[in-house]
């Protein structure tokens, strides 16, 4: 578990499928959590992704439970997502979405981002850390850059959902970034 002052990081559970696939099915969730909005998820097939993670089978993919400490509710999921390059892990990306919308601009995704952060580079030992997001998504990219993050690149009209195209972007944070913004 990685635990905040408001946030617990926590192993996902079997009874929190339930609830994470309602968020994964309501589309203003997914639009801040990914860049399909519009992409539905089955029972069956959300539960045979998690139960990887829950018996812990998948060794590419950190998933946790974002749990409020003050109700002991979950409110969202994280994950890290480690890259393997000739079989070294070097680097990874991170993502989270909060479920509950009473949860929103609470200043939860900054704590998230730090325990996330903070696991990737003080106890995975990576070199770099990268967010994916849509050009469009000023929310998450602005935490990004709050985080230290940068712009590294955008995919131009890499998405289309709304019935248009949207741009990708890539943004990335290094271990020596990570550890000048610690002091």
């Amino acid at each position: 578990m990685l635990t905040g002052k408001t946030i617990v990081l926590r192993p996902l559970e079997r009874e929190d499928v339930k609830l994470i696939h309602k968020w994964q099915n309501d589309e203003e969730v997914m639009r801040l959590a990914r860049s399909e909005p519009d992409h539905a998820i089955s029972m069956e097939a959300l539960t045979t992704e998690l139960d990887k993670s829950i018996k812990a089978e998948d060794q590419m993919t950190r998933r946790f439970g974002i749990e409020e400490k003050s109700s002991k509710k979950l409110i969202g999921w994280c994950s890290i997502r480690l890259n393997s390059w000739a079989n070294r892990y070097t680097s990874a990306e991170i993502g989270l979405a909060i479920g509950e919308r009473d949860r929103w601009k609470k200043g939860y995704g900054t704590e998230i981002t730090s325990l996330l952060l903070k696991e990737c580079f003080e106890q995975l030992n990576l070199h770099r850390v990268g967010w994916w997001t849509y050009g469009d998504h000023k929310a998450s990219i602005a935490l990004a850059k709050k985080m230290g993050f940068r712009e590294e690149g955008r995919l131009r009209e890499n998405s289309f959902f709304d019935n248009q195209f949207h741009d990708g972007v890539v943004m990335g944070l290094l271990r020596s970034e990570y550890e000048k913004s610690q002091h």
